[in-house]
């Protein structure tokens, strides 16, 4: 399993942002670390955005690693 983080931002005019962050090492590929990291990166973002403009929010997810060899080799480059 690949642990990810799926940050999403909901402006207060409808907007939505999101953005997937991966493990940047195999020691930290684990739910534990997902959550955590989750955490600091939605406290770093509510602070950028502001508490009357927006709201962050993160989810967790993990995904086998054959589906996802199997997803980004059904991708084309063109």
């Amino acid at each position: 399993m690949i642990w990810f983080i799926v940050l999403n931002v909901v402006m207060s005019n409808g907007d939505v942002y999101s953005d997937i962050h991966f493990p940047n090492s195999p020691q930290y590929n684990n739910e534990k670390s997902c959550n955590e990291s989750g955490q600091a990166l939605v406290d770093q973002k509510q602070i950028e955005v502001g508490t009357s403009n927006g709201k962050a929010y993160f989810i967790c997810i993990p995904i086998d690693k054959n589906k996802l060899d199997a997803a980004v080799k059904g991708q084309t480059n063109s």
